[in-house]
């Protein structure tokens, strides 16, 4: 079999791949579980009932938590060999694809219409095309270790590597397991060329773990019928047909064909399911952000209930959510602070997006219990004087409002951003509050935030009533529109 080969591979074994890899250990930044959400509502009643659930459960400490990881992704694939070797059963990452550009995202600024557009990363490669097959290389080794027997991986890209890193695959995954190259055909944004034919799909290169592997007939994957057989279709009290002609001894012929799912099996060209656009329910803002339909027919055909799903370059959190609503667990990584924040935000308003499965209605449904952990960071570092909040008692309950916040180096700011700034409140983008610190990492028992569809924030938290009387700390972080975040403690007597 043909191996690609460029500067500075690394011509040792794959089965040796972790024996010169350190191991990073991962810390609990953050645990999410069940925590009051101001823009709620309602809603927050059920979450309270969910929390007594969950901690009069006796199995607590042996229940799956979902992880969403913060740091590099090599790193993180390392640390996670110690004890989810062979246990990952689905993989789908969407890394750079070398295009030689940067990327952006919009940053909305307080409640108005009001935004700036900042770079979200940088997808120029300083060593050229070997520096690129290099990294991803090293991360896919690291990937098959995890994946379980009958685990898939699904790899997105476009025509800038696709071709390369199919040979990679070849020779990590073998040939033998290669599936399919699946082709998502869009409309293209814009068609300014007339130099070449108009570039408008993306490869997804969908490998196996071995011979046996997990892929379902799911009636929620197919593809919908082309208008013509939609025209053609007729029902009667048997169900939904089609007239299938012929002919025999010259004479034409017409029998009903009856059909049992409203679609067709998906071929490996995906032309039924649009990019994002800004007037889209689950727009994140981000240039590169994919469909959740997308990886939902993925989700849905390579893995099942409770199985664990993960995305190494997770961005905004699309594949993370979609395993959500799906049933699956999730572990998702990203090197970006602003990545994990959306992820976060997006995973805890999960309520208020689509249902997969009937797309015209809202989920409605609320987040399992997950963790955001980093590698090798030390325990948190607690600001003072960044922002100014009241404490508001009444008995044994005690809610926070946020008074002032302000931004860390000032100075530093570009002005055509600040002349954007009508109060403090704009900086915000989301703060929450541990009204319980106990723990060397912050749980989040109520928070505010704002999302590119709903710019409203709540700068007063609902009441946290309190079992008993005594003394307590509390925790109060601040995620501004930078990516800055500041935790800051108090203490509170409950009497």
């Amino acid at each position: 079999m043909p191996n690609l080969f460029w500067k500075g591979k690394d011509q040792k074994r794959l089965s040796n791949i972790n024996k010169s890899q350190n191991i990073y250990p991962f810390h609990i930044k953050e645990l999410n579980r069940y925590p009051l959400i101001n823009n709620l509502g309602a809603h927050n009643e059920t979450i309270k009932i969910r929390r007594e659930e969950y901690h009069k459960s006796k199995l607590i400490s042996e229940k799956w938590t979902n992880c969403l990881i913060q740091g590099d992704n090599k790193d993180i694939l390392n640390s996670l060999l110690q004890n989810y070797t062979r246990k990952i059963n689905l993989i789908y990452i969407d890394p750079p694809f070398a295009t030689g550009g940067d990327f952006e995202s919009k940053m909305f600024i307080g409640e108005k219409d009001a935004f700036t557009v900042t770079k979200a990363y940088s997808d120029s490669w300083s060593g050229g095309i070997d520096s690129y097959i290099k990294f991803l290389y090293d991360r896919l080794i690291l990937m098959k270790e995890l994946l379980a027997g009958d685990g898939s991986i699904y790899v997105h890209l476009d025509w800038h590597v696709s071709h390369y890193i199919k040979i990679v695959m070849d020779e990590i995954f073998g040939r033998e397991n290669f599936k399919n190259e699946i082709i998502w055909a869009y409309p293209a944004a814009s068609a300014k060329t007339r130099r070449f034919f108009i570039r408008s799909f993306d490869s997804i290169l969908f490998y196996t773990k071995s011979s046996n592997y997990t892929f379902n007939d799911d009636p929620n994957i197919y593809m919908e019928f082309s208008d013509r057989v939609k025209f053609a279709l007729k029902n009667d009290d048997k169900g939904t047909y089609y007239h299938r002609g012929g002919s025999h001894n010259g004479k034409k012929l017409s029998q009903k064909v009856y059909i049992s799912n409203q679609g067709i099996f998906p071929r490996d060209v995906w032309t039924d399911i649009p990019y994002i656009r800004a007037n889209t329910s689950e727009y994140q803002a981000f240039s590169t952000q994919k469909p959740e339909r997308l990886i939902k027919r993925i989700i849905l055909a390579s893995s099942n209930k409770d199985d664990i799903v993960a995305d190494f370059f997770c961005g905004t959190g699309t594949t993370l959510v979609v395993a959500e609503k799906l049933g699956r667990r999730w572990i998702g990584s990203d090197i970006e602070k602003h990545a994990i924040h959306t992820c976060r935000k997006r995973i805890l308003d999960i309520w208020n997006s689509n249902n997969l499965i009937k797309w015209d209605q809202k989920y409605s449904e609320i987040p399992q219990p997950f963790r955001i952990l980093s590698i090798n960071q030390d325990q948190i570092d607690f600001q003072k004087d960044k922002f100014e909040i009241k404490m508001i008692k009444k008995r044994k309950s005690l809610s926070i409002e946020l008074l002032d916040y302000t931004i860390p180096d000032s100075n530093l700011i570009d002005e055509k951003l600040k002349s954007k700034i009508e109060n403090f409140s704009d900086w915000v983008d989301s703060w929450a509050i541990d009204f319980n610190w106990q723990n060397n990492y912050f749980t989040t028992t109520c928070i505010s935030y704002r999302t590119p569809k709903n710019r409203l924030l709540n700068l007063t938290s609902i009441p946290y009533s309190y079992d008993a009387q005594g003394n307590y700390i509390i925790a109060v972080k601040v995620n501004d529109i930078l990516g800055n975040e500041t935790i800051q403690k108090y203490n509170v007597n409950i009497e």
